[in-house]
């Protein structure tokens, strides 16, 4: 896979249940540059994180709107929605690669009005 496909084999492993996804996916020194403070780096927090978002959202869908990728990084933009429990963000995430591992993350996200 290229790395927009890893990109987004990623959301779509992941939202679907496959939390060991970030196990491959993410590099063992991950880091999470939008993750709350003290937040440690690797892929345990990022498995965390997901399994949290889907107790809460157990219907959250993910729909990549679009993928750019240029060098070493990917840009995803995102909408989540899960209608069960009202939730509806829209988001931005860039990867930064190393091989075919994503290694750095930055995000921006905003709830719809």
């Amino acid at each position: 896979m290229d790395q927009k496909e890893i990109s987004r084999s990623y959301f779509t492993r992941v939202t679907s249940g496959d939390l060991d996804a970030v196990y491959e996916l993410l590099a063992p020194d991950f880091v999470d540059h939008d993750a709350p403070p003290g937040t440690p780096p690797g892929p345990d927090a990022a498995r965390a994180f997901a399994g949290a978002m889907i107790a809460h959202h157990p219907d959250s869908k993910i729909e990549i709107e679009d993928v750019f990728g240029e060098d070493d990084r990917v840009a995803l933009r995102l909408r989540w929605n899960a209608e069960e429990t009202g939730y509806v963000q829209y988001g931005i995430v860039v990867f930064r690669f190393e091989d075919d591992r994503i290694v750095e993350r930055w995000s921006a996200y905003m709830s719809a009005a």
